[in-house]
């Protein structure tokens, strides 16, 4: 990656001044030649991104922030630190070292808890400390030594984390970024108090600054977490907005429409409806490495794909970002744009999932076929597994994505079905091929609370989208092909998830449901636990909708949850790949193109945009 030189432009007057030598001087000047010449500069290099949209605010907690605002958002911020997947480790970012144990920057000391605190219980979830309570004690790392707590006197760690910031790291207008820009960012995340932070939100007791550059996270007794990520609120400007009241934050210019940064670019002037204007700059803290490889950066808005293609290859834009959903074109339009840029794939943190009806609201006053209950399909884990493994989700999600995607953007999944074999499993569970073809139903065979002979005969609901539709096709012919009759039927979206008891996902009245959940960077288990059932007890609200209760799957996702190893290191659906309340299909993959004239470096996404980099003239040929 090259080093680019930023341009300064000339100014002012056209004479130019030769400076004199001082009387001391004198005796051995000679004066030089009047005759100069002047190179002339290079242009500054551009690097022309459009957009889809046009971003409601910039304020980071607005609640509003849009595809467009976070492509903004990737070239004005970084850090606070970045995972690298070849490594396996963070890479230093705005902070001066990861934390860990090791370097003494995470400590978990004991502390008292009595009745009435708010702790962390062993399945991870935020409870009042009282008798019946399953917690860990002090000095505890695993579910396995949980105790139910009673009486006495009782001690749990409680977690701490110090983020050290890099020496003198500046704003983009070259004010110091301090530790309490962090720390004030966390208190207006407080008061937007947006969704997507209340995980973290919920599981801090404080969050201070230690001095200029240090700040101290402290969670709830009993909580522990590799995701640091998500307990380090990215600085905004206090020096800039402190003194306004909450209300006025929002609609600050400080805020909403010219923010500074601290990463790669600064953002120069907005004009509403045409473009965003940055340049590169002069303050960031990874200047000396060559970054960012362009002078200026324009985001174009530009709403209508068609048009963004064509400046595409034009070389008006340089970049299409992802908030042109170019994943929605069809496989002719991208084959026909693979001519003549390059196309990025990501995938975002929802997943696509096929929900097993487990526990039905039916089965709330208790199980009974004589009484017309639906058959006990899924209490059997075998079951769940046979489907998993005729599905096969890796082939299935290849599947779905080759009718839309070109081949060279598919990733390499592995898969995680391959020992299971759905025949035997479905044998050993009781459902027998009966008549020898594998096409017709099977039937039930001295399976537990089932009739004999019941058809193993399920029914599936999805949405109505073109992807529902694809995934909800392949699911029906492969469990077809492994002797499970599917009728699957596609709701308008406002039945689908219409509130229980009447609804037919969060009223649990189905079979089979095909949805997607966002997981916010959350543990996905985290969705099936014992407490997150729907019901009439908790009105209807919840994201288990299997309907399972498992107290051993709680315990493994509490424990899941707080390991301290980082987060990124993980299989985000390692517990629910062994436990099936649901299967894991696919996540929905974002698209975003680049000119062949620009170069992004391998294993780069969006997030990483100062890496980008311009291909010399000389080198196109």
């Amino acid at each position: 990656m090259g080093i680019l030189i930023l341009v300064a432009f000339l100014a002012g007057c056209n004479f130019q001044a030769t400076a004199l030598p001082s009387p001391t001087e004198t005796e051995d000047w000679q004066p030089t030649s009047t005759s100069t010449s002047t190179a002339t500069p290079p242009p500054p290099k551009v690097l022309n991104i459009c957009i889809a949209e046009e971003p409601v605010s910039l304020y980071r907690y607005s609640g509003q922030n849009n595809r467009a605002s976070e492509s903004i958002f990737a070239a004005l911020y970084d850090g606070p630190f970045t995972w690298d997947a070849e490594q396996g480790t963070y890479a230093p970012s705005i902070l001066s070292q990861y934390p860990s144990l090791e370097n003494g920057l995470i400590s978990l000391n004991p502390v008292a808890v009595e009745p009435g605190d708010l702790v962390v219980d062993a399945t991870g979830e935020v409870v009042v400390f009282k008798p019946g309570v399953l917690v860990r004690p002090a000095g505890c790392q695993e579910s396995a030594c949980a105790v139910e707590w009673e009486s006495g006197a009782f001690s749990m760690d409680q977690m701490s984390v110090t983020y050290i910031l890099l020496p003198d790291l500046r704003w983009s207008d070259g004010e110091a970024l301090l530790a309490e820009d962090v720390v004030f960012s966390y208190t207006l995340a407080q008061q937007a108090n947006l969704p997507a932070d209340a995980w973290a939100l919920e599981r801090t007791i404080s969050f201070q600054a230690q001095d200029d550059q240090a700040i101290r996270w402290q969670g709830l007794p009993g909580f522990t977490t590799g995701n640091l990520r998500a307990f380090f609120w990215m600085p905004l400007p206090a020096h800039l907005l402190a003194s306004l009241e909450a209300e006025q934050v929002a609609a600050a210019p400080a805020a909403a429409q010219t923010p500074p940064g601290w990463g790669a670019y600064r953002l120069v002037s907005w004009e509403p409806g045409k473009a965003l204007h940055l340049e590169k700059n002069p303050y960031y803290f990874a200047a000396d490495s060559g970054l960012p490889a362009f002078d200026l950066l324009d985001f174009l808005i530009i709403p209508d794909v068609n048009q963004a293609v064509q400046m595409l290859s034009t070389g008006e834009c340089d970049l299409l970002d992802y908030s042109y959903r170019l994943e929605n074109l069809d496989k002719a339009a991208l084959e026909s744009l693979a001519q003549t840029a390059d196309l990025h794939i990501e995938f975002l943190e929802s997943f696509e999932q096929l929900v097993f009806g487990i526990i039905p609201a039916a089965y709330d006053d208790g199980y009974s076929v004589w009484a017309g209950d639906r058959p006990d399909y899924f209490g059997d884990l075998r079951v769940r597994q046979a489907v998993a493994a005729c599905l096969q989700p890796t082939a299935l999600a290849n599947a779905v994505l080759s009718e839309k995607l070109l081949a060279e953007l598919l990733p390499q999944w592995q898969d995680w079905t391959a020992g299971l074999d759905a025949e035997a499993l479905l044998d050993q569970a009781g459902w027998i091929d009966a008549d020898g073809d594998p096409t017709t139903p099977r039937l039930a065979q001295g399976v537990n609370g089932v009739h004999d002979t019941t058809p193993l005969s399920l029914n599936l609901v999805t949405g109505k989208a073109e992807l529902d539709q694809q995934i909800g096709a392949l699911i029906t012919a492969r469990l077809g092909d492994c002797g499970i009759e599917v009728h699957w039927q596609s709701l308008p979206t406002a039945e689908l998830y219409a509130p229980g008891p009447e609804g037919v996902l969060f009223g649990r009245q189905f079979d089979l449901a095909l949805l997607s959940w966002h997981t916010a960077g959350q543990d996905p288990c985290r969705m099936y636990l014992s407490k997150a059932v729907p019901s009439a007890d908790n009105a209807w609200i919840g994201t288990n909708l299997a309907g399972w209760a498992d107290p051993a799957f709680d315990l493994a996702c509490g424990e899941k949850q707080m390991r301290l190893d980082p987060h990124e290191a993980q299989d985000a659906w390692e517990l629910l790949k062994a436990t099936l309340p649901a299967v894991p299909l696919l996540p929905p993959p974002v698209v975003w193109a680049s000119s062949l004239d620009v170069v992004i470096p391998e294993g780069a996404t969006w997030q990483q945009i100062e890496q980008i980099i311009a291909i010399e003239p000389a080198q196109q040929y």
